[in-house]
């Protein structure tokens, strides 16, 4: 199984399909006719019609959609499957190293040049506005700090991002983002009006009620709300209730 802890749940015309990545969520979405979506949007979790999961959740979410579930989640969670993912292998330490001989001592990685310890945060001064001469000399400085400093600067500028903890290379992309939207004004994302979800007008206590006036049967035994909320509007569209 692959090594990514979650996948997401695509709701196309087809019904739900994952996609590992969303760069493929983006090609289903498009290929079933649906316009305005990007990866930005599907990371920034804008795209109603895609739902991040654990992987562990796939089989159940399927499961409770009547769908069909993929052999590959079938295992989900299965304690046998922690040999791969911890990248140990099974059956001891006296695994083939360089040369294929059990018990051999494996070569010493090549040592990294040009890479100092990060300071800490207390000894280090950030830069002020105007410091850098271009984006690129300070996207060649920001590349050096860690999350920590990094985060810590935009703290001291006054610097506020929308966060995702969940997702640490997504949250330190955004905060470098926002951090050079203060030295270089320019960059900072244009404002527009943000396009909609075509269901974003109904809150999924109307489309319930609206399944129930219509005699629609929709199993909402699953318990979670986002699954609850795909499959009344698959069983709408279905009926042609809505489009």
């Amino acid at each position: 199984m692959a090594a990514n802890k979650k996948v997401m749940l695509v709701m196309t015309s087809k019904g739900i399909e994952i996609a590992k990545v969303a760069k493929d969520a983006v090609a289903l979405l498009v290929a079933d006719g649906m316009e305005g979506v990007t990866i930005k949007r599907v990371l920034a979790g804008a795209i109603e019609q895609v739902q991040l999961v654990d992987i562990a959740e796939v089989a159940a979410a399927l499961t409770a959609l009547g769908q069909e579930v993929p052999d590959e989640y079938k295992v989900a969670g299965d304690p046998a499957l922690t040999h791969e993912e911890d990248g140990k292998p099974e059956g001891g330490t006296d695994a083939p190293t360089n040369d294929g001989k059990p018990g051999d001592k494996a070569p010493n990685p090549p040592k990294e040049e040009d890479k100092p310890t990060p300071p800490a945060n207390e000894d280090l001064e950030y830069p002020e506005v105007g410091h850098f001469k271009d984006e690129k000399a300070m996207k060649k400085y920001t590349k050096k700090l860690t999350d920590a400093q990094l985060f810590d600067w935009c703290e001291l500028e006054g610097v506020t991002w929308k966060r995702c903890p969940e997702h640490e290379p997504i949250d330190r992309m955004r905060a470098a983002m926002a951090i050079k939207a203060k030295h270089f004004p320019h960059t900072a994302p244009k404002a527009t009006s943000k396009s909609k979800s075509k269901y974003s007008d109904y809150a999924t206590e109307d489309l319930v009620q609206m399944a129930i006036d219509n005699d629609i049967y929709v199993d909402g035994d699953n318990g979670d709300m986002r699954i609850l909320r795909m499959k009344t509007i698959m069983a709408l569209r279905a009926a042609g209730i809505i489009a």
